[in-house]
């Protein structure tokens, strides 16, 4: 009877039970032998995936050590690892299977299919692929093997990128991107042990705030017809992508569900979930209720049309509309101009760390995974905002252009603290807790 050729036999490796697969292996290879000048040199033969003549760089003597070496293979395979990963295995460590493009090349195709099944950004992917191109940030690793990475290794390589004239806050981005990759390989089990990577140590950006005062002033400049994404901005501390994304059905009895966020500044850039991956659902304050009771029809809010939508186009904002319009709003109010992030998201978290919001309800509130991303904001309600700092009598203007102006604002106090944003009725963080 002939013997199964090794592509049959990894065949019939991808539908077998565990059983099977075992048996199936013991016909994976062959040790073979070939003369040599200083003697005989035992070898396995796994063509056309390759020949195994060393285990890492040693050189396989007798056919004892060349029987052990099959079976650790066979074993290998039977536990559903592809051939020509366990084989690389066996390989010196500076063999092209080994070497860290090749991986990288793995670890971005692996991406590549979370992006096709929306959990990834695609403006993420296209990043890695340019990193990965010839010449790039991550080309230092051409000639590296992925069993030599070690703190050294990635300490040259910051250093390497510095001199290529790339800013610490580049830096630091890269080497997060290729510590995922190494997190990676770690958990295949392609490496033994997870190196330590060095840290960029950046210079701390005080984000330009805006008092609430002065943000007040530049949404009341806001044509009304615009102004419910800027006041869910503000308001709500939500980012400019995850704000685009909103739809009508989102919103239901006064609450709305963040779940996912626009990747890219385009009107046409893909939907994907939010930075951290959780959805949230948030309270809204009263001047965003009447709002969306006055712009948004009753009729459309179980359908998947934006919520807040440009009233020129009948289409989600693009994200340079926004800051145009942003921008506009604060030269008409005669506010310094600062970026939109900072004037909405930065200047809404700093207020609340300045009014005695805690912490952890703050980090609730806003999504963020790590307390670090919170914290950030009490110092600059410490250091950077003195106007800030001052007592202040706030008031409630923007419901809409028909509405009420310069109305009293209830600042009542919640579990021992004031409320999280202006609202006429009913504060807004009593309906979180």
């Amino acid at each position: 009877m002939a013997r199964p050729t090794l592509r049959s036999v990894l065949a019939s490796l991808r539908s077998a039970d565990r059983d099977t697969a075992f048996h199936l292996v013991g016909k994976l290879g062959r040790i073979r032998t070939e003369k040599r000048a200083d003697g005989r040199a035992f070898y396995l033969d796994f063509r056309p995936y390759g020949r195994v003549w060393s285990h890492r760089g040693i050189r396989i003597r007798d056919e004892e050590t060349a029987r052990r070496v099959l079976e650790s293979i066979r074993s290998k395979v039977a536990e559903g690892r592809p051939l020509d990963e366990v084989l690389a295995e066996f390989l010196p460590a500076n063999a092209k299977p080994n070497l860290v493009p090749t991986w990288l090349q793995k670890w971005v195709a692996m991406r590549k299919r979370d992006c096709e099944a929306g959990t990834l950004s695609p403006l993420f992917v296209s990043e890695l692929e340019r990193l990965i191109k010839p010449g790039n940030h991550f080309s230092f690793f051409d000639e590296i093997s992925i069993h030599e990475l070690n703190y050294g290794v990635m300490e040259d390589w910051i250093a390497w990128m510095a001199d290529r004239q790339l800013g610490p806050k580049s830096r630091q981005t890269y080497a997060g991107y290729f510590r995922a990759f190494v997190t990676w390989i770690h958990k295949r089990g392609e490496i033994r042990e997870r190196p330590d990577f060095p840290s960029v140590k950046l210079e701390e950006h005080d984000p330009q705030i805006l008092s609430a005062e002065e943000q007040d002033d530049v949404l009341d400049a806001i044509p009304d017809a615009d102004r419910g994404i800027f006041l869910a901005m503000a308001r709500l501390g939500i980012r400019p992508g995850e704000a685009r994304a909103l739809q009508a059905a989102d919103y239901h009895n006064d609450w709305i569900t963040v779940d996912k966020a626009v990747k890219g500044k385009s009107v046409t850039s893909p939907v994907r979930g939010t930075k951290t991956g959780k959805p949230k659902r948030l309270p809204l304050p009263e001047d965003l209720i009447e709002w969306i009771e006055v712009h948004v029809p009753k009729a459309g809010r179980l359908t998947r049309e934006p919520l807040f939508a440009n009233p020129r186009t009948g289409r989600s904002y693009a994200h340079k509309t926004l800051q145009a319009i942003w921008k506009q709003a604060s030269e008409d109010a005669e506010v310094r101009v600062v970026p939109l992030y900072e004037g909405t998201k930065h200047s809404f978290a700093t207020d609340a760390i300045r009014r005695g919001v805690p912490e952890r309800l703050l980090q609730k509130f806003l999504g963020h995974a790590h307390p670090s991303s919170t914290r950030r904001y009490a110092r600059l309600a410490d250091t950077a905002l003195i106007r800030v700092l001052q007592p202040q009598n706030r008031t409630d203007r923007h419901v809409t252009d028909k509405g009420s102006e310069n109305e009293p604002e209830q600042n009542q106090l919640v579990s021992g603290g004031p409320s999280w944003v202006r609202t006429r009725d009913q504060p807004v963080m009593s309906r979180m807790l």
